[in-house]
């Protein structure tokens, strides 16, 4: 082990060890995936029903105060959140949490949307979802705060649903809130597929290494097209994507496709840092030539390139691990 190879795979090694911690510890902080449960599963433990209704309960509340008292429904809020983000991450998997998380989510982000929001006007019309389009055109004001917090009932709604079944409800509106959210599970299912085609066509353009020492013997090879093209049709993917994930429950479903997304983009990142100091023209936009490239940064390029790859490594993962629950759940 004391050849000059093992010797300089050590020494490369080493230089990349700090880059390759950033990238697990930026995974870390995207939170964790959600594989247990999936599309469809409605069934119900007795401790989550009884956990849903507080939650249900707290989010009734901020809906309230959101059309009467703006102050209190932010004092409320201070109050409720983080805590409800870790309320709804201790309920069983199904679609009890995922709706649940998803009216969590939606309810915080009308909140940050409310502290700028102008006159912008949603496009209703352009929404995936026709549920979402419905509830979008139902409000008086489409502004998005207006929207996030009406998409934030509907599921909220869905929830409560659930719980009054659970506890042996039959009326007619709670079995109709019932259809509608198993209709929107298996939408679910249709727009990930899309997404999974979109991410699946990049994933053609970029070579996937298992292992540093396969990454070296092809001599650090990023992909099988230029720069450029992939940034251009990383760009037009990533939209659609992130349109897709804009409709997407907080499910099992929207964290591998998530993640893969940002694997991408950080990627893309990260090349971008190497493929500049390659570059004998200065790219006009830059500011400054160099600024911002790899070794002005104070990091070695070869680090670099193997964090791309690294990253590359793990998109792919999520999307197979997408893939896998998508199967699953058409099995059901």
């Amino acid at each position: 082990m004391n050849s000059p190879k093992a010797a300089a795979c050590r020494l490369f090694v080493s230089k990349i060890f700090l880059l390759v911690a950033f990238v697990c510890a930026s995974l870390a902080a995207g939170g964790s995936e959600v594989y247990g449960g999936g599309p469809g599963d409605s069934a119900l433990r007795e401790k989550d029903a009884r956990k849903g209704e507080r939650i249900v309960a707290q989010l009734r509340r901020l809906e309230r105060l959101s059309a009467t008292d703006v102050q209190g429904e932010r004092a409320l809020a201070n109050k409720l959140y983080p805590g409800l983000f870790v309320k709804v991450s201790e309920l069983g998997d199904g679609d009890l949490k995922t709706d649940l998380t998803t009216a969590v989510f939606l309810y915080e982000q009308a909140l940050r949307e409310s502290e700028g929001a102008g006159g912008v006007a949603v496009d209703c019309a352009a929404e995936l979802r026709s549920v979402y389009g419905r509830v979008c055109a139902e409000e008086e004001s489409r502004t998005p705060p207006k929207f996030l917090r009406a998409k934030a009932r509907l599921h909220t709604d869905w929830a409560e649903a659930l719980i009054k079944a659970h506890e042996g409800a039959g009326d007619a509106a709670t079995s109709a809130a019932l259809e509608e959210m198993r209709a929107e599970r298996r939408n679910d299912l249709a727009l990930a597929q899309k997404a999974v085609a979109a991410l699946k066509a990049l994933g053609q353009e970029v070579h996937v290494y298992s292992s540093l020492a396969e990454f070296q013997e092809h001599r650090a090879a990023l992909a099988r097209v230029p720069f450029e093209r992939l940034s251009e049709d990383a760009a037009s993917a990533l939209r659609e994507v992130d349109r897709i994930l804009q409709s997407l429950p907080r499910g099992p479903l929207f964290y591998p496709l998530y993640h893969a997304r940002n694997f991408y983009s950080d990627g893309l990142f990260w090349w971008r840092k190497t493929y500049r100091r390659r570059q004998v023209v200065v790219d006009a936009n830059s500011f400054g030539g160099r600024d911002g490239d790899a070794e002005s940064l104070g990091l070695d390029p070869d680090a670099v390139d193997y964090t791309v790859s690294i990253n590359w490594r793990n998109a792919a993962k999520r999307i197979r691990r997408a893939e896998q629950l998508i199967a699953a759940a058409k099995t059901r």
